[in-house]
C-alpha cells in the first residue's frame, strides 16, 4: 500500500498492526491498537535499524497484555519539559526533603535534563532508550564527571519513575542504562608532620598581623584544629552552637548544618551525633570559649569575633587557611574543610580506630563509604580519640 508520502508495508493480525513505513526521512515501524477505553492508539516506534518487524511486534503484544490486565488507556502526549514542571509542582513540595536537595533537583533539571530531552514526549523516551544513552555521551564529551553525569540519571531516574507511577509510560528507561564509570578520587590528606608545619605556619601569621587581624588568625587555627578533632563537614562546624558544646562531658552533638546560606538538620538520621573530644579539642574550645564574647547557647562556637553572625567560608579559606598551608610549604592539592575532614578519618583508621566508631564520628548512613578510610586492623579500645590525636599531633609542639 503507498500513498503520496511513502510506502507502508502492513502485517494486520486480528489483535493489532504492525507495519513498516518508508518516508522521506527514513523507514519507521509503526503500530496500531485499541486502549482500553476504544480509542485507536497509533504509534510510530523508531526508525530501522533499531527497530525491526519482531520488536515491532513484541511491543505491541506488551500494550495489548497492559490494555487486558491493566486497562491501559494510552496517554496524551506529554514532553518532559511539561512533565517536569507538573513534578516540581504536584510531587516534589509533599515529600518533605530539604531545601538543598530540592535545589539540586530542579538545578540538574533546569541546567541540564531539559535542555537536552526535554523537547521529547515520555513515551519517545519510553520507546527510544538510546536517547538516555546519547545524554550519558553528551555530558561526559562537555567534560563533566563520571558521578555527576550518574547524579544527573538518578534525578531523571527519580522522575521518570512517577510518570510509570501515573501510568504516563509503561517502563523506566533509565532502570536498565549503564551508568559511567565512576573512580573513587584519591584522598589528599596530611601527614603528621605537615599538620605540626601547618600549626607552626597559623602561629607564625599570627605573630605578623596587625591586632585586628590577630583575632581571624586565631579563630582559623582553632576552626582547623578542630576539624581535625571532630572530623566534622564545614557546615556542621560553622553551624556549631554553644548548647551542643558540652566542655565538662568532652563531646558536642551534632544538630545542624549551614548549607549554601541556611540552617538545616543533617540529611540522615546518622548525621545527627555525638563526637568524644580529644584532649588537645577540649582544651582548645574551652580556650576558645573564654576568648569569645559570644557565649550564650544559642550563639554559634565559630562566629564573626565583633558581630556574632555566621562566618564566611569562602573568604576564610582564602584570606587565612590557604595562606596558612603555603606557608607551611604544603603545595600539594589540599582543599580546606573538606580535605581536613578526610585528613581526621584517615588517621582515625590509620591507628586501628574500629570501622563502627569511625563511621559513627564521621555520620555516614553506610559503612561503603567509611571503608575508603579503613587501612590498618580494627581493634576496639577505650579512649579512641585521645589516641588519633596523640598520633596526629605527636610532632606538634605543645600549646
Amino acid at each position: 500500500m503507498s500513498n503520496a508520502m511513502g510506502r507502508n508495508t502492513r502485517s494486520e493480525p486480528r489483535w493489532g498492526r504492525v507495519w513498516r513505513y518508508e518516508g522521506t526521512r527514513g523507514v519507521v515501524w509503526r503500530i496500531r491498537y485499541r486502549d482500553a477505553a476504544g480509542r485507536r492508539v497509533l504509534e510510530t516506534l523508531g526508525k530501522e535499524p533499531a527497530w525491526n518487524r519482531k520488536r515491532a511486534e513484541q511491543e505491541l503484544r506488551r500494550r495489548l497484555v497492559d490494555v487486558e490486565r491493566e486497562g491501559y488507556v494510552a496517554p496524551a502526549k506529554v514532553t518532559l519539559a511539561q512533565f517536569c514542571e507538573r513534578w516540581l509542582a504536584e510531587y516534589l513540595p509533599g515529600r518533605g526533603l530539604k531545601l538543598t536537595t530540592v535545589d539540586g533537583y530542579t538545578q540538574t533539571i533546569r541546567k541540564h535534563l531539559l535542555p537536552a530531552l526535554g523537547r521529547y514526549t515520555l513515551q519517545e523516551l519510553d520507546r527510544k532508550p538510546e536517547l538516555v544513552d546519547g545524554y550519558v555521551t553528551l555530558k561526559i564529551r562537555q567534560g563533566y564527571s563520571p558521578k555527576t553525569v550518574t547524579n544527573h540519571l538518578l534525578c531523571l531516574q527519580v522522575i521518570l519513575k512517577r510518570a510509570v507511577r501515573w501510568r504516563l509510560i509503561s517502563r523506566n528507561p533509565v532502570s536498565d542504562c549503564e551508568r559511567p564509570r565512576v573512580e573513587q578520587p584519591e584522598l589528599h590528606i596530611l601527614s603528621e608532620v605537615e599538620i605540626a608545619r601547618l600549626m607552626t605556619a597559623y602561629r607564625e601569621l599570627k605573630a605578623e598581623a596587625d591586632e585586628e587581624t590577630k583575632v581571624w588568625w586565631q579563630i582559623a587555627r582553632t576552626l582547623t584544629y578542630v576539624a581535625l578533632g571532630t572530623a566534622m563537614r564545614r557546615g556542621e562546624l560553622l553551624a556549631l552552637r554553644w548548647r551542643d558544646v558540652h566542655l565538662l562531658e568532652g563531646h558536642v552533638q551534632v544538630r545542624e548544618a549551614l548549607v549554601k546560606g541556611r540552617f538545616t538538620t543533617p540529611k540522615s538520621r546518622s548525621g545527627r551525633r555525638r563526637i568524644e573530644l580529644g584532649p588537645r579539642t577540649l582544651a582548645l574550645l574551652q580556650e576558645h570559649w573564654q576568648r569569645t564574647h559570644f557565649k550564650g547557647d544559642d550563639e554559634l562556637v565559630f562566629c564573626h569575633p565583633e558581630l556574632g553572625n555566621v562566618l564566611d567560608p569562602s573568604k576564610l579559606a582564602r584570606i587565612y587557611m590557604r595562606p596558612a598551608l603555603k606557608q607551611a610549604g604544603i603545595t600539594k592539592p589540599f582543599r580546606p574543610f573538606h580535605d581536613l575532614r578526610h585528613t581526621a578519618l584517615t588517621h582515625e583508621a590509620a591507628v586501628g580506630n574500629p570501622m563502627s566508631y569511625i563511621q559513627l564520628k564521621a555520620g555516614h548512613s553506610q559503612s561503603q563509604i567509611t571503608e575508603r578510610y579503613i587501612h590498618t586492623a580494627q581493634v576496639l579500645f577505650p579512649g579512641a580519640a585521645a589516641k588519633s590525636e596523640g598520633r596526629m599531633f605527636q610532632v606538634s609542639d605543645s600549646e
